[in-house]
């Protein structure tokens, strides 16, 4: 009798934003999260708390959804995390991305603001931080693929430590994917992690970062049980699809305003 076939369905990509919060914000991620977030702010961290775990994807045509992780750590610090899988309307590399830089900030700035809520003193306010993973370039005169703001005078010296922003650039890892492993970063293998998990070619350095760092091999495992989700996947492409129609509209418009109609 021939042996029936098994299935074994794609990766999801974690450089699409729903799938990354996903695995991030699954029941089982906390050591993954925790080790994201560590390995991107280069500070220790004993305990993470996630405070969105909501994923509300049946909306998607009413675009209700959000994909941030907004989470707290035990050392007192507040933080949105997301992916950007592509720019934002109206964003090119032009116009310098302005307006995922502007969100940035005006994301950081509500974060931090919402403490006065509970009636805080000003000294007893978490830090919060802001971190945007893109899928795309978007400081093209950095090489570095991790640019780190904060309030800072013309001469470097520090106005206060309170808020922060993180861009992590996953079109600059060419350099990286070339190092081996051992001499790799917390954050670099994360963000080969985000940016190649679902791709074949990568297998290979995937592999050596999964022996390598047991989170990985934690974020790797998840990964390979959501995309197995037939409700994960639906949502998945059902999101491509809306974004595709979203383009196509965006440049029937563009090309109509170009004829004059």
């Amino acid at each position: 009798m021939k042996q029936k076939e098994i299935f074994v369905p794609e990766l999801l990509p974690p450089s699409e934003d729903g799938v990354f919060k996903t695995l991030l914000t699954h029941p089982d991620a906390k050591p993954v999260l925790r080790d994201v977030i560590s390995s991107i702010l280069r500070v220790s961290i004993a305990e993470i708390e996630v405070r969105n775990t909501e994923l509300p994807i049946s909306a998607i045509d009413k675009k209700r959804e959000r994909f941030d992780v907004n989470c707290t750590t035990d050392d007192g610090r507040q933080l949105d995390v997301e992916m950007q899988a592509n720019p934002m309307t109206g964003d090119t590399a032009a116009t310098g991305h302005a307006n995922l830089k502007k969100r940035a900030i005006y994301s950081l700035c509500d974060l931090h603001a919402s403490q006065k809520g509970r009636g805080l003193a000003y000294g007893e306010m978490m830090q919060s931080y802001h971190i945007t993973f893109c899928d795309f370039t978007v400081f093209p005169e950095r090489k570095d693929f991790i640019g780190r703001f904060g309030f800072r005078d013309e001469e470097g010296v520090e106005l206060s430590d309170a808020v922060g922003i993180v861009f992590v650039e996953l079109s600059k890892l060419g350099g990286v994917v070339k190092k081996p492993v051992e001499e790799m970063t917390g954050a670099e293998m994360w963000s080969v992690f985000f940016k190649h998990a679902d791709k074949p070619e990568f297998r290979d350095i995937l592999s050596m970062m999964i022996s390598a760092k047991e989170e990985i091999k934690m974020a790797s495992d998840l990964l390979a049980s959501i995309s197995k989700d037939e409700i994960e996947r639906a949502h998945y492409h059902s999101r491509k699809m809306y974004r595709m129609d979203m383009e196509h509209n965006f440049a029937v418009l563009r090309k109509e305003i170009a004829m004059g109609r």
